[in-house]
């Protein structure tokens, strides 16, 4: 259990670096580092966005663009390679670095400056790339080191991760806005995170089934006698060999593509990954405080319920996985999703009034939104309701089912393939 939940902090600086971009960028120490001085002065770059100087919006939709360019990389052409060749370990440390080097060029150089602004750019890729691979390499290590009966929710500990890091980004955000470091300061916290497992992977174990294909049976024995903690582990090696045999030699891509039961695998786990983001979970993280503050003039507070929610529902999710199976939870946590989304959207509609309003001393208009105050925090709670039953049910289950329906001697290319669907959704 300590294994799988040391593997799973890689999640922590998956989640915390999508819950910290959507704050940071409209902090003043942002605006002074990437917009003032560079593309307009201070009062227009305090406009509203529609407002804003198209070059700078055009930086904005690349700092958020390039990083998902980089996970969908790393989780479809890095992760697969270096797992299969070198060790769900060595995935894990790839991972970890990457995210320290792309976090460090977009955090330390100087602001005021379009050279500056490429170099930044260039380190939102290579930080994707370590978010990339972590979402893969998390997920794979935990499921071949977990123990049947406890897999989904040993597993399921990088959404804990992810949503503990999201959380916590919006708690540095709410706290760090008016420092003149703002931005740099709350995304710099989370090197803490892929620093330690950097360090820290090199005293966890190789999993015995990887070992087992490609060291053989002596160093799988060896690894599985330090994870169970027990000297008899003949049963358990036994299963893997079998397991093993059966599923005999990797498979390549081509026939992962044509052979019809790798097929139908593939598509249930990619289809799981990408419904899972056709939920709309990351607009209401990423557009959540602007939705809000709108609404009812409580953005960041508003991100901070939402994110709570996210966080305190994914506790009990870890001990359901296995009781009431992946499936049920699927479907009727699905249902009570659009119970979320359509009384949130009704009360949107007959609730609120959307007023087009010129902006001061250009030609651009905003959408200024009026809501009675009882309609802003009803259409709060069916969200935060809505986000609560994700936890439970969508936002980790992707992860684990994608991890645990491919054999071995696929298992690393086909999970690269699925976690690439969920980032290219």
């Amino acid at each position: 259990m300590i294994l799988a939940a040391f593997s799973s902090l890689g999640g922590w600086f998956f989640g915390y670096d999508q819950g910290v971009t959507g704050g940071i960028t409209v902090m003043k120490s942002f605006k002074q580092d990437f917009c003032i001085g560079v593309y307009a002065s201070a009062d227009v770059c305090d406009l509203p966005v529609v407002a804003l100087p198209s070059d700078y919006r055009q930086f904005l939709i690349l700092f958020m663009l390039l990083y998902n360019i980089g996970c969908l990389v790393g989780a479809v052409l890095i992760s697969s390679f270096v797992a299969e060749r070198f060790g769900r370990r060595a995935i894990i440390f790839v991972a970890s670095i990457l995210f320290t080097i792309g976090t460090s060029m977009v955090i330390f150089p100087p602001g005021g400056s379009k050279n500056m602004i490429i170099l930044v750019l260039f380190g939102r890729v290579i930080e994707g790339l370590g978010v990339g691979c972590s979402s893969f390499s998390c997920p794979l290590y935990a499921s071949e080191i977990a123990p049947t009966n406890l897999r989904g929710m040993l597993s399921g500990f990088m959404q804990m991760t992810v949503v503990t890091g999201l959380f916590l980004a919006n708690v540095v955000n709410f706290a760090v806005q008016n420092h003149e470091w703002g931005w740099r300061l709350s995304n710099g916290v989370i090197l803490i995170a892929p620093l330690t497992i950097a360090i820290g992977i090199f005293f966890c174990p190789e999993t015995p089934r990887w070992l087992f294909k490609r060291k053989g049976r002596g160093a799988a024995e060896k690894s599985l006698r330090r994870i169970r903690k027990i000297d008899d582990v003949t049963a358990e090696l036994d299963a893997i060999a079998d397991a093993i045999k059966e599923e005999g030699n990797e498979v390549s891509i081509k026939e992962l593509f044509t052979t019809k039961k790798m097929l139908q695998r593939l598509g249930i786990g990619m289809g799981i990954h990408i419904l899972q983001q056709a939920t709309g979970i990351n607009p209401i993280f990423t557009y959540g405080g602007i939705i809000y503050e709108s609404i009812l003039r409580t953005g960041l507070i508003s991100l901070l319920v939402l994110s709570g929610a996210n966080l305190l529902s994914t506790i009990p999710a870890l001990f359901l996985f296995d009781r009431l199976g992946r499936r049920k939870l699927l479907i009727f946590c699905g249902l009570a999703m659009i119970i979320g989304h359509i009384v949130a959207a009704t009360v949107f509609v007959t609730g609120c009034e959307v007023i087009k309003v010129a902006i001061n001393g250009t030609t651009a208009t905003e959408d200024d939104v009026q809501c009675q105050q009882a309609s802003g925090i009803l259409m709060l709670v069916f969200t935060a309701i809505f986000v609560a039953f994700f936890a439970l049910s969508w936002g980790p289950i992707a992860w684990i089912y994608a991890a645990e329906i491919f054999p071995l001697n696929v298992r690393a290319s086909a999970i690269s393939i699925t976690t690439g669907s969920n980032w290219l959704m």
